[in-house]
């Protein structure tokens, strides 16, 4: 991390001039790391998930770093949000390779919520699938009568692969004392543009 990929984020970030921007004292950190074949089919990777640095609130620097037999065999670049955990999918488009999906989340004005994003290495490629949101609450402005929002995310593969939701509510969790249960049946829906703009650097 810190002789390969940093040093190239580094100068990434420099030749951007957005390596000024970054809050003092801030530190790269590795966030996560997911197995899977990213850029080939039937290969033995790992994908980093990483935050260069902070630049505001809910907005970092971030990359991914992929991989093989200790060589980087793809490194993207992103202006993002608090990106969190990084996963591998199995093939959603059959062909060949895991997609990689990036979980998000943050608070704004006592509202949290989270959000998963699709991607995938093809080639020199980069493909986005979209966005969707995974949680939310509002405990932040109303502890007492708050609640919370889940949503199942599943996906039949297929060229086009078609993605449905499960919605849950709990309007107990500020306190602690909710439970879960169904607010919604699982039903078709669009992922929404992902508007991070990913930068393969390798």
């Amino acid at each position: 991390m810190k002789d390969r990929v940093l040093t190239a984020a580094r100068k990434a970030w420099h030749e951007r001039e957005r390596d000024s921007d970054c809050e003092a004292g801030f530190k790269p950190t590795a966030l996560d790391i997911a197995p899977g074949s990213f850029t080939k089919p039937k290969s033995d990777q790992k994908a980093i998930l990483y935050t260069y640095c902070t630049v505001g609130h809910n907005m970092d620097l971030n990359g991914i770093a992929v991989i093989e037999n200790g060589r980087v065999v793809a490194h993207i670049v992103y202006e993002g949000g608090q990106d969190r955990a990084i996963g591998a999918l199995p093939d959603i488009d059959g062909n060949g390779l895991a997609e990689i999906l990036v979980a998000t989340g943050g608070t704004n004005q006592g509202v949290s919520w989270e959000t998963i994003s699709i991607i995938e290495l093809a080639g020199s490629e980069i493909t986005e699938f979209g966005q969707t949101g995974t949680s939310s609450d509002n405990c932040g402005i109303d502890e007492k009568n708050g609640k919370a929002k889940a949503n199942r995310i599943s996906v039949k593969p297929g060229k086009t692969p078609a993605f449905y939701r499960e919605a849950f509510v709990n309007s107990g969790s500020c306190d602690g004392a909710g439970t879960w249960r169904k607010s919604g049946v699982l039903a078709p829906i669009s992922l929404e543009e992902d508007k991070v703009e990913y930068e393969l650097l390798k």
